[in-house]
């Protein structure tokens, strides 16, 4: 009995098939351009300047715009450690808590000068403050929206309901933090901030930067 087994030619079914591809960004930065903090920062100087010594200008101009500019250190920890701006951005050195922490901190140390502690404290706290309002006045098109403005009793997010500018963006992993720093929407977004400002600016010179009769803030 010649008996063979049949000839069975079966293939696997071809599946063809990929992993859904997932277009990830690391998080990139909202926030006023250094340029709209640093009008903060002048219009600090213009409300200080009438209770100051002459020669002491160049020093408030320095301190007030270094305030106002002082609470985006926080990129610094993400662009070192992880290569991002935007990891720790918008979080505990924006918040008002440590804006009044600030202001403190001056009172403290002008009255080693023999300054009004309160006021001078008081304008620390307003021109590092300012910085944080900036923030939250950005139109913030990814969550989290705003900033961590009550650290560290809380960690949500607050954001004005009115926002008047535009984004500016320190990194895109797409393009590389030079490229997006000098980018046509953020150059454009700064051309919108002196816009804004700069008539904020007018008003503090005009109406209370007047050095006639200088009174100094002192006790």
């Amino acid at each position: 009995m010649n008996y063979q087994l049949p000839n069975i030619n079966y293939q696997l079914p071809n599946i063809n098939y990929q992993l859904p591809i997932t277009n990830y960004q690391l998080p990139i930065n909202q926030m006023p351009s250094p340029v709209g903090h640093t009008f903060a920062g002048i219009c600090g100087f213009v409300l200080a300047r009438p209770h100051i010594a002459w020669h002491q200008e160049t020093r408030l101009l320095l301190g007030s715009v270094l305030l106002t500019n002082l609470p985006d250190i926080d990129i610094l920890p993400g662009l070192l450690l992880l290569g991002n701006p935007g990891a720790f951005h918008r979080q505990a050195t924006h918040s008002l808590i440590v804006a009044a922490v600030i202001g403190i901190f001056v009172a403290w140390l002008v009255g080693r000068w023999r300054l009004n502690r309160l006021r001078w404290g008081i304008w620390a706290a307003l021109v590092y403050g300012s910085h944080i309002i900036l923030d939250m006045l950005v139109a913030d098109p990814t969550a989290p929206f705003g900033v961590q403005a009550l650290w560290p009793f809380s960690l949500e997010y607050f954001i004005s309901p009115i926002t008047i500018f535009a984004r500016f963006d320190y990194f895109n992993p797409e393009l590389g933090m030079v490229r997006t720093i000098l980018s046509i929407t953020n150059v454009l977004g700064i051309l919108w901030e002196i816009v804004v400002l700069t008539p904020l600016l007018g008003l503090a010179w005009y109406g209370f930067g007047k050095t006639d009769g200088r009174k100094p803030l002192a006790r």
